[in-house]
């Protein structure tokens, strides 16, 4: 009875980490595109790249903590 309990306060805060590394990975795809497009007009791409890999990082750091 007790792990019923422990499961039901734990899964909307596992739902809700899942949400956020789902909504990190598709800023940082979206990012890592736009970069990679923006690149040949006067190297802006360059300036975003790094925003979008970091975006990855932290999507990739919260399933490990899952």
């Amino acid at each position: 009875m007790l792990d019923l309990i422990v499961w039901l306060i734990k899964l909307p805060f596992v739902m809700l980490g899942w949400i956020v590394m789902a909504a990190f990975w598709f800023i940082g795809v979206i990012l890592l595109v736009v970069g990679a497009v923006l690149t040949p007009v006067l190297g802006i791409g360059l300036l975003i790249l790094p925003f979008g890999f970091l975006f990855l990082l932290v999507a990739k750091l919260i399933r490990k903590l899952l």
